[in-house]
Formats: structure tokens, sequence, C-alpha cells
């Protein structure tokens, strides 16, 4: 604290070129290789038990690579979720594609960022090309197996939680009182519509705000503030915050698109504001460092090209319309705020009313299989689709094949390469206070977000029960025995990830066979 009292304010230092003495010192080939290996296998496992998808995977990733493995620290996967959260596209991918450039540089980005997505979109395109051999005992088995492996993706959300709010009482009482309250708030404006749904009620919740709208207002929170109350800003951030969620909840009292418009627009200049102020205040104070290295980011995005022209060319020598069905899948990547069901229906603007796929293949086939199956949505709608335009066109299996390697490659290098670009903003502007605060609070924002996935895994279970043709008291009881069952375990014996995994899979399976 002295030495910084002492230092002599330098005003804002803007550096461009080649990074150098860096405390992030580059890996040995050796160290480079034990971080990775390990890396790969985990988010090859991840990608395959990877039910609920999305946010849902936050969590079974950070006690993968932090407390298992050790291959991250857990302030560089906190950073790795904050680029994530705030960037559209594949969130598992862009993870794995954060986790891997950490490890191993440019291959280790590509390597866990294929591995992560490929084992369900190998699965999807595999059963479809099947789907007239596959037995429906055999969905339904998947469908108990979703069951179970739901339950433990819904125990390691609630410890996501838990450790949380662990981590910030160590920092003091008014952390941990300052985290509850923003967990709490995050969760009441982003479960409105998932409680109702699972509680059956028939009507709109007050807020009802998705996880990118609650990022959204966080944010602006935090870059308009920096985190620093006083009247006058506490009251301006209350006021447009209160009639941010009149108009973007479901209440609808100023669903009004001028009125949406304006406060987009009064939000973003006192966003802009704020961060401005606050890179001033800490050059008055200190001086502040805004690293811009382009040549990276550059590699990085070639890279990323590079790979999808790859795995596109057997699929572009199948048919003319792999070349307009590739440009869609970008668009539909860079469109895919908002999780799963939020890119349906980005995938069926896209790709069903243009009429390049069928309504009947779309809700008929591919979105039921996808639904099932653990991985990334937007991989695996996109490679669905893909499959179905090669087969189409070709009459082939191989050509179908061919055409959803093109859209896999594209739905995984689409979420990699934004991500890149948005992880190269942030880290750039790394040292300016305001985005240490949002390094320092995105925990129990995400934490909020995460009981709403809870909520919705428990629903997903619920409705798989019933397609299963049980009851709902029964697909309830089985929910709650093997939840309970994983967090005994988890909070009373610590039991690693692959045991839980085994035996909530195995007791999916017993507990819904014998309840159907």
């Amino acid at each position: 604290m002295e030495a910084a009292a002492e230092r002599k304010p330098e005003g804002i230092k803007l550096k461009i070129g080649k990074k150098r003495g860096s405390s992030a010192k580059a890996l040995s080939s050796a160290g480079k290789s034990r971080r990775t290996l390990p890396l790969y296998l985990s988010m090859a496992k991840i990608g395959l038990i990877g039910f609920g998808g999305g946010s849902a995977l936050i969590p079974v990733i950070e006690r993968e690579v932090v407390e298992d493995q050790h291959i991250v620290t857990e302030e560089d996967y906190n950073k790795v979720v904050v680029e994530a959260c705030v960037t559209p596209g594949a969130l598992p991918v862009e993870i794995a594609a954060g986790l891997g450039k950490r490890a191993g540089g440019i291959r280790g980005m590509l390597a866990a960022s294929l591995l992560m997505a490929v084992p369900g979109v190998l699965l999807t395109v595999v059963i479809l090309s099947l789907l007239s051999n596959v037995s429906a005992g055999v969905m339904r088995q998947i469908q108990c197996l979703s069951i179970g492996l739901g339950a433990f993706i819904s125990c390691l959300l609630i410890l996501y939680a838990v450790n949380s709010l662990q981590m910030a009482r160590a920092a003091g009482k008014k952390r941990l009182f300052r985290a509850a309250v923003i967990m709490a708030g995050v969760f009441v404006l982003n479960s409105g519509s998932t409680l109702f749904q699972l509680l059956g009620i028939q009507a709109e919740p007050f807020f009802g705000l998705s996880a990118v709208q609650v990022l959204a207002l966080a944010f602006f929170g935090i870059l308009y503030t920096n985190c620093r109350f006083h009247k006058k800003n506490a009251a301006v951030a209350a006021a447009v915050s209160a009639v941010y969620v009149l108009c973007m909840g479901n209440n609808g009292l100023l669903a009004y698109a001028p009125v949406k418009y304006t406060v987009w627009a009064v939000m973003a200049v006192l966003a802009v504001r704020g961060l401005i102020r606050g890179i001033r205040e800490d050059a008055a104070r200190s001086g502040v460092s805004v690293q811009i290295r382009p040549k990276p980011l550059l590699l990085q995005l070639l890279a990323w090209a590079v790979f999808t022209l790859l795995l596109s060319v057997p699929g572009l020598l199948v048919t003319s319309e792999s070349l307009p069905y590739l440009i869609r899948g970008l668009a539909s990547s860079v469109m895919s705020f908002g999780g799963g069901d939020a890119y349906l229906t980005v995938a069926d603007g896209l790709f069903v009313h243009t009429g390049m796929l069928s309504n009947s293949d779309f809700y008929g086939s591919l979105v039921p299989v996808a639904n099932v199956l653990p991985g990334s949505i937007l991989c695996k709608i996109l490679a669905g689709v893909g499959y179905s335009i090669g087969y189409g066109a070709s009459g082939t299996v191989v050509g179908g094949y061919s055409v959803a390697l093109a859209g896999f490659a594209c739905s995984v290098s689409a979420s990699g390469g934004i991500f890149c670009i948005f992880a190269f903003l942030y880290e750039a502007f790394a040292e300016v206070s305001v985005f240490r605060q949002i390094g320092r609070w995105i925990r129990p924002i995400v934490a909020g977000l995460l009981l709403n996935v809870v909520l919705s895994v428990i629903s997903q279970n619920f409705s798989a029960g019933l397609d299963l043709h049980m009851n709902l008291p029964a697909a309830f009881l089985i929910t709650g025995a093997i939840l309970g069952a994983d967090l005994l375990l988890l909070f009373k014996f610590r039991a690693p990830n692959w045991l839980l995994i085994l035996l909530s899979a195995g007791a999916g399976l017993l507990l819904c066979n014998l309840a159907m």
C-alpha cells in the first residue's frame, strides 16, 4: 500500500506490441503437456456427461479443472467465465477455448473446444442417421440416464452457490452480505418463468428477465458506479435499473419499443461515462496500463478460420447449399444470446422459415434428439441441420456426415472466435479497477443465475419423467432421491465427480425403469 501511495501519477498508458516482462511466463513444452493432457480428458468427459448444457456446466468444469486437476487457478477460471458469459455462442465451448488457450496456447484452445463439443454432436448425428433403426426403448434409456445426470448437475450447481458464499465470507461479513443480496436479487429477477413453469402456474411472472438481460443490468451497474456508491449515482442507477426491469420483464408495463431503445441508450452512455471516469481516477491515483497486443488475437482468429476451412471442404463438395448454410450457421452463432431455447428460435428463423430445412425434420426429428443428449444445443442443432441438408442433397449418409462436419466446425469456430475477441478486449483492460470489480462480483451473479438453472434442470427431469409415462410424484421422488444422495456424498464425504456420475447415472436407469 505504501509503495502504491508513493508512486507518481503516470496517466493512462497505452501499450501496443509484444508483451515483455509478463508475470504469466510461457510454459515449457513439458509443462504444457502436463496441463493439456488432463484438460483434454476432462473436456471430453464433461462433453459426454454434460446434460443441461450452457451455464449448468460452469460448476462441473470448475470442479474438474480447478479443484480436481489443478489445471488453472480459481482466479483464472473466473476470468474465463466472465469472458464467456458476455459472449454469444456455445458457452461450454467458449470456456473450453479459454482454458485450452491458457494451458496450451492455440493448439490447446482448438483441441479443448473440439473435445468439449464432439460427444454431443457425434451422438446427435449418429442417432439422426440411424433414426429409423433406433428403437423407442433406446431413446427411453437415454432419457432415464438424463434424469440421473440432471440430478448430478443440480448438485454441482448448488455446490457452486455454496462455495461462492463461503468465498465471500472469507473476505468479511460485509462481502458475505453483499454477495448474498446479489445472489438473491439475480435469482428473483431471473427465475420467474422457470418457477411458474415448475409449479404449473398459468401466468406471466412480474420479472422473468433472461440471463443475458440480468448480466446486462449487472454490468451497467458496475461500469457506471465502479461499485463506489454515493447518493447521486445510487439514485440514478436505481431509477434506470427500475425502468429497465419494467421494460424487459414479463410484466409488460413499459414494453414499448421507443422506451426500450431509450433505456438501452441511456444505460450505454452512462456505462461508458462510468468506465472513462474510472480510468481517469485510476490514472490520477497510480496510473493504469491498457494492454493492446493484436498479434495473438490475429493468430487465434487465423487458426479458427483454417480449422473451419479444412473441416468444411468435404461438405462444400457435397452440395452448393453448404456455403449459404455455413453463412447462416455463423450468423446464428453470433445471434445466440440466451441459451438453448433462444438458439432454437434463431435456428427456426434462419433454417426452417427460409425453407432450408422442413418443419417436420427440425421439430419432429432433430430437436427431440438434441434435447435428450449431452452437450451444447447450438453445436448439436447446427450439425444436425447440416446432416439433414447433406443427406437430402446426396441421398447418402456420407454426404450427410460431410455437411454435418462443416456445421460442427462452424459452430465451434464461431463460438471460439467470438470468445477470443471478447477475451482480448477484456484482458486489454484487465488493470482498470472497474474490470477488477467485475471479476470480484461475477461469481455471486453467476451463482444467482445457476440457482435458476437448478430449477430448469429439475423441470426438464419432470418433463422427461412424463415422457416416460411416469406420474409427476414419481419423477419428483426420483430426482429428489438422487439429488439428496449426491449432496450427502459431496458435502459429507467429498465424493469425486466420477463416483457421483456413475451412481447418478445408475440410479437414474434403475429407478426410472422401475417407475415406468
